[in-house]
């Protein structure tokens, strides 16, 4: 079976593990990971592995895994939808509306303050996503707690997608720095 992962699977394997292996010192320096070159066969593989490692470590630490479809999601909620709805009138869709509401800042605070934050699949495809990614990972940085992107895009092409989303060239060399700066990158 080892000779069906890449070496650069297994590579990286050996560098989580030993991430683990210190996990509370990591998590106490917010130390978290940056992966590039993630199709989605590895991206599953390498999260099923990280999440089996957490659940090893749990109780005693708290981690939070959010497949990017459900970050989309949440951030079309928090930044499109509740933010140009005016809150309805009529009881049943007024109470649906607090249920939507209180479900999406319950997800954002969990990715808030979690000891780790788990992201696979980092895809972003519209403005509002980069936004809230932007938000969540400032948040986190704020109160050193780190994050685990794992994305399909190369370094280059998250860059150059982040910076045309946004209309701001640069805005991805400030995230990618503050990533360099506290977290380990794997290609």
């Amino acid at each position: 079976m080892l000779s069906e992962v890449s070496l650069q699977d297994r590579d990286l394997l050996a560098r989580l593990t030993q991430y683990f292996a210190s996990f509370e010192s990591r998590l106490r320096e917010g130390q978290g990971w940056l992966i590039f070159n993630s199709p989605r066969p590895r991206t599953t593989r390498v999260a099923q592995f990280i999440t089996d490692r957490l659940n090893e470590l749990r109780p005693l630490f708290s981690f939070y895994v959010v497949p990017w479809r459900d970050f989309a999601l949440n951030a079309y909620m928090m930044k499109v939808e509740l933010v140009s709805l005016t809150p309805p009138s009529a009881d049943h869709l007024s109470l649906e509306y607090r249920i939507a509401g209180r479900v999406t800042q319950d997800m954002v605070y969990h990715m808030r303050y979690t000891d780790l934050l788990v992201l696979p699949g980092v895809n972003p495809e519209h403005p509002h996503e980069v936004e809230h990614l932007s938000t969540v990972i400032e948040a986190r940085r704020e109160q050193r707690r780190p994050s685990v992107l794992i994305t399909p895009l190369t370094p280059q092409q998250m860059g150059e997608r982040i910076d045309r989303l946004l209309h701001q060239p640069g805005y991805w060399d400030q995230l990618f720095t503050y990533f360099y700066q506290t977290s380990l990158i794997a290609l």
